[in-house]
């Protein structure tokens, strides 16, 4: 997985890609709980090119949610597949983790 910010203002990106192993998951984990103290308020997970969620990835996603929220940011997801917004959904945390299709939604 490789997270490149990429940003706007105070809005960043994080590109997802793979997704696969707790490696992958605790890096990801990492660079959303850093990206508010750099002054990022809003974060995009940018899930396009992500084919598989594990347990794993979904909880790295939510701890990193947590860690924004704790400081006033926010943390919504982009692309999502419609897997990953069912489980979302199975799960219930479609009820705290916004899914957008683009960057003007997230707003």
């Amino acid at each position: 997985m490789q997270g490149k910010p990429s940003s706007s203002g105070s809005t960043v990106i994080v590109e997802v890609e793979g997704g696969r192993g707790e490696g992958d998951a605790a890096r990801l984990r990492e660079k959303l709980r850093g990206l508010p103290a750099q002054g990022y308020q809003s974060i995009l997970v940018n899930m396009a090119q992500v084919t598989y969620v594990d347990s794993v990835l979904l909880g790295a996603i939510v701890q990193g949610y947590v860690s924004a929220m704790r400081v006033g940011a926010t943390v919504k997801l982009l692309h999502a597949s419609r897997r990953l917004k069912e489980l979302l959904a199975v799960t219930k945390l479609d009820r705290v983790l916004e899914s957008v299709e683009s960057e003007d939604q997230s707003r």
